[in-house]
């Protein structure tokens, strides 16, 4: 492992992206989420997103482009993606969901037929910070990652959730597929030849496996629940592709054009019990909860994100460890765009 500076892969990412035609501010945007991302134990969801943007650049993704607001109306409004970068049009929408919350108590934006927003946690904290609780849904219209509970041949991408809400302290933060991970989690599972300690796939013949390696020969992910309980995860998924309906894009259909769509909802507690008795009231709950008595095998009771805002204050400190395969992908990009190597 190699210790990289975050404002060294920051500059890194703004100088790829400007090079192929991305605005320097949407750029800068862009490449602190992603940083971010991968300093907050997101590594399947953080650097590898500039592998994805430098091969989508100039083809799928429009450099230039700008999602384009479709309807506004008092606490709701509709994007429409438009072939720009995902993470730009979450931050747009986080921003305005956050505006309206302020202004109604409630905001609620759909962003539709945009591109991958990367991990959904990361894009709430900065509404978190504001004293707002937030949720995220997202899907993708094609990936065939999922089979519904009790069939065999997928339907779904794995959905992803996220929630997160302030406290005194630092917010909490969850972000989670209603998968039983991530394909990117799979992905790293398969990479380093890992199997699950219980099963969390199912081979082509619907058989339960904790081989990931049965995804690459027709087999799923499992939904959240696993063999007993995944309804429960397949409902959430479900509701997912309502939302993605709701917003006018597609729900998952092998056919269609491959997008993202996702949509948030924010709320503001000083329209409803108000914010001091809301963060007198959730630190009480908080302290009520890690007071619980410890299971053997555990040391501690951490909230949601709290392991993760220790790993970005690390990170800030003493940079991002990379190992040799995220250093390797960094270093193609650097060729393919004709920069400087990062890390090296």
């Amino acid at each position: 492992m190699k210790r990289v500076s975050m404002d060294d892969l920051v500059e890194f990412g703004v100088a790829f992206m400007t090079k192929r035609g991305v605005p320097a501010d949407h750029a800068l945007y862009v490449a602190t989420i992603i940083v971010e991302t991968e300093a907050f134990r997101q590594s399947t969801h953080g650097l590898a997103q500039y592998q994805i943007i430098s091969a989508k650049l100039g083809t799928v993704i429009d450099p230039q482009a700008e999602p384009k607001i479709v309807r506004d109306l008092g606490a709701i409004a509709l994007w429409d993606g438009d072939r720009c970068l995902g993470n730009l049009a979450m931050k747009y929408a986080t921003e305005q969901a956050a505006d309206k919350a302020h202004a109604y108590g409630i905001g609620f934006v759909a962003v539709r037929n945009t591109e991958w927003v990367g991990a959904l946690g990361t894009h709430l904290i900065s509404i978190a910070q504001k004293g707002l609780l937030a949720q995220a849904w997202a899907q993708s219209s094609t990936y065939e990652d999922c089979a519904p509970y009790g069939g065999i041949d997928p339907c779904f991408s794995t959905n992803p959730i996220a929630l997160a809400f302030p406290t005194a302290k630092n917010p909490v933060v969850a972000d989670f597929s209603t998968a039983t991970m991530s394909m990117g989690a799979t992905r790293a599972l398969i990479e380093k030849n890992e199997k699950t300690p219980t099963p969390r796939f199912l081979n082509r013949m619907g058989n339960p496996s904790d081989d990931p390696c049965v995804i690459d020969d027709g087999g799923t992910l499992m939904f959240v629940g696993c063999e007993v309980e995944g309804y429960k995860g397949y409902a959430l998924s479900l509701f997912n592709e309502a939302l993605t309906v709701l917003a006018g894009g597609s729900a998952n259909n092998p056919n269609a054009a491959s997008h993202q769509s996702f949509t948030l909802m924010v709320l503001d507690p000083a329209a409803f019990a108000g914010t001091e008795y809301y963060l007198e009231e959730m630190e009480r709950f908080l302290e009520h909860v890690k007071s619980s008595r410890l299971r053997p095998g555990f040391d501690e009771i951490r909230i949601p994100g709290e392991r993760g805002f220790a790993e970005l204050e690390d990170c800030q400190a003493n940079g991002i460890p990379l190992d040799d395969n995220k250093l390797r992908m960094l270093s193609k990009i650097a060729d393919d765009n004709g920069i400087e190597p990062v890390g090296w």
